[in-house]
């Protein structure tokens, strides 16, 4: 039978790979973001509305020195991340992540799609300056391992998960999503064009594979959108009978399971963040799958991939290597950075 031989996870926004004097540039986007929402009520508003009730304490914060603390500390989480990976041997990579407008559109938004074709092409993202690494640089495809997409794709469905399935991306990809429930009341609408892999994967094989090309399986999930989006306690149920597929798998390959996302952002919800921290370093499911609902917004939603990774360790805890509140304005707008590692008994 197959093995799971570690967990991998970290977030992948902007603040894993801007040197600190960009983190100011950025912030001045934040004021013009649409998706704010206070916490915790989770009531949307403008930046000048979250402005004028944020803490007066965030503005200690912002400031380049911290920024560069901050920095560093991420950094290192990453890097120690990268020699974990390295120092694992793996023959696959099952890889929970959330689309974003990349994908998946509203002609068909699944709330749960496994990609198992033989490769899956990689098409670099537009550079961001600065030192450090995020997405990989060339185009190339990745392997993908189809035999056991296949093999996790029927186990769900025999476990009661109604899944979607791909096996080849498209020449381009386009459309709208929105406006639907809760906060998503807007039409987003993007022109086709040529797309590669997700981001929720692209930052994870950039970053910390540690120059690995080991193959992956993506598994989609649907943080981000109403009415269809997964909620805490299915992302955690998923997890469990990924594991399960994977410990059925009759194969001697040995197993990764990994995810990339969150922690809260673009408004940085601490109590959150702190509470997912908790359910992870304690393999708490009670944890994870109650958090408010009403908190898990917009991209903070990525959160849930973790919730999905955690469920497929099972009572395996994770290991924080890093987790970084960084505020990027004075109205409390910015990201929850981590890092963790999950390292079966």
């Amino acid at each position: 039978m197959a093995k799971v031989v570690g967990g991998f996870a970290s977030s992948h926004g902007s603040t894993c790979s801007l040197p600190a004097d960009l983190w100011e540039h950025h912030g001045e986007g934040d004021k013009r973001n649409v998706h704010l929402i206070t916490v915790p009520e989770g009531r949307k508003v403008t930046y000048q509305e979250l402005l004028a009730q944020a803490d007066p304490n965030i503005a200690k914060f912002v400031n380049i020195e911290t920024y560069e603390r901050q920095v560093e500390n991420i950094q290192k989480g990453l890097d120690e991340l990268e020699n974990r990976f390295r120092q694992t041997d793996m023959d696959v990579v099952v890889m929970f992540g959330d689309d974003q407008g990349e994908w998946f559109f509203e002609d068909l938004m699944p709330t749960i799609n496994v990609y198992w074709g033989e490769k899956v092409h990689v098409l670099p993202r537009p550079g961001i300056p600065g030192e450090y690494r995020s997405y990989l640089t060339e185009e190339q495809d990745w392997p993908v391992d189809p035999e056991l997409g296949l093999h996790v794709i029927e186990s769900l469905m025999e476990q009661d998960f109604d899944i979607a399935q791909s096996r080849y991306q498209k020449e381009a990809y386009g459309g709208s999503i929105g406006p639907a429930s809760w906060y998503l009341d807007s039409k987003r609408t993007i022109e086709p064009r040529a797309f590669g892999i997700p981001h929720a994967y692209g930052l994870p094989l950039g970053r910390w594979f540690a120059g690995k090309r080991v193959p992956i399986l993506p598994i989609s999930i649907n943080t981000c959108y109403p009415p269809n989006w997964i909620s805490p306690s299915r992302a955690y149920a998923l997890g469990r009978a990924v594991r399960r597929a994977v410990d059925d798998w009759k194969s001697d390959k040995k197993v990764a399971i990994a995810c990339s996302g969150g922690l809260s952002h673009a408004v940085v919800d601490e109590e959150l963040d702190r509470m997912a921290w908790k359910g992870l370093q304690e393999a708490d499911s009670e944890i994870l799958t109650t958090l408010p609902r009403h908190r898990l917004q917009g991209n903070t939603t990525e959160i849930l991939n973790w919730v999905a990774l955690q469920g497929a360790m099972g009572d395996t805890r994770m290991e924080p290597l890093t987790y970084e509140a960084t505020y990027r304005t004075l109205a409390g707008t910015g990201l929850g950075c981590a890092v963790g590692n999950w390292a079966p008994r």
